[in-house]
């Protein structure tokens, strides 16, 4: 069975293995631990048998008449793929959206994995552009 928890200390090092794995070395070895802390971003975490097999977070964004949600690193372990534990994180993280009062969520996504957002609720929007530096 499948829980889903909030991201604590003890988690640090599985995520970034299935962080690293899923999407390649660009990310850090160490996670920043303003994470833990922050009332601007919620990360969770899927176990199975107390083993994380997934990861997700939400980012809040504030602006001037309203808060935004953008969610990130949406990852399951690949021998875990294909059972629910995508769905079950997005759908925790628009809880959570919606519990700290966002107008709206975003997120970018992979051509492959456009179906998939579509499925929940997610519709295409403009273009987003990106610069990594």
């Amino acid at each position: 069975m499948i829980t889903i928890k909030s991201l604590d200390k003890t988690h640090s090092s599985d995520v970034v293995k299935i962080l690293i794995d899923s999407f390649s070395n660009n990310y850090d070895r160490e996670i920043n631990d303003s994470i833990f802390s922050s009332d601007e971003v919620d990360g969770i975490v899927a176990l199975e048998n107390e083993i994380i097999v997934g990861y997700a977070s939400i980012h809040y964004l504030k602006k001037i008449t309203r808060k935004s949600g953008i969610i990130e690193d949406v990852v399951v372990k690949e021998n875990q793929r294909g059972k629910g534990i995508g769905k079950l994180l997005v759908k925790n993280l628009i809880e959570k959206a919606k519990q700290n009062n966002c107008d709206k969520i975003i997120l970018s996504s992979s051509e492959k994995n456009l179906k998939f957002y579509q499925k929940l609720g997610f519709k295409k929007n403009e273009f987003e552009m990106i610069m990594r530096i």
